[in-house]
């Protein structure tokens, strides 16, 4: 699970959330696995489960490059900071198969649900 880290950003009329993980926690989650074709894995605002999808966005991560995107254009509720979100279906392909140490961040808390 990741939580946004500062409040919702617009690029060019986009809400995109900016969490504090990424594909340094989530590798297969951003398509680097080699994917010739991205899709996103299934994405929620684990904190309101069950809210209506209020806006289009795309949930990013923190680090400097423009791989590191987690979710493009999903139906989500309207995110705060402090707001979990959680990335499903990632299995063992999680922090085990990620550059956990890219840019020295800190390791991930792992949580199986």
């Amino acid at each position: 699970m990741r939580h946004p880290s500062r409040r919702p950003q617009e690029s060019r009329s986009h809400t995109v959330l900016v969490v504090d993980g990424g594909l340094h926690h989530q590798l297969a989650a951003s398509g680097n696995f080699g994917q010739v074709i991205r899709k996103n894995y299934p994405v929620a605002i684990a904190n309101r489960m069950g809210v209506p999808g209020a806006e289009t966005v795309s949930v990013v991560g923190c680090l400097c490059t423009p791989l590191d995107l987690l979710a493009r254009d999903v139906c989500l509720p309207r995110a705060e900071i402090g707001d979990l979100v959680a990335v499903f279906q990632d299995r063992a392909y999680g922090m085990t198969a990620s550059p956990t140490a890219f840019l020295g961040h800190p390791t991930p808390t792992e949580v199986l649900v």
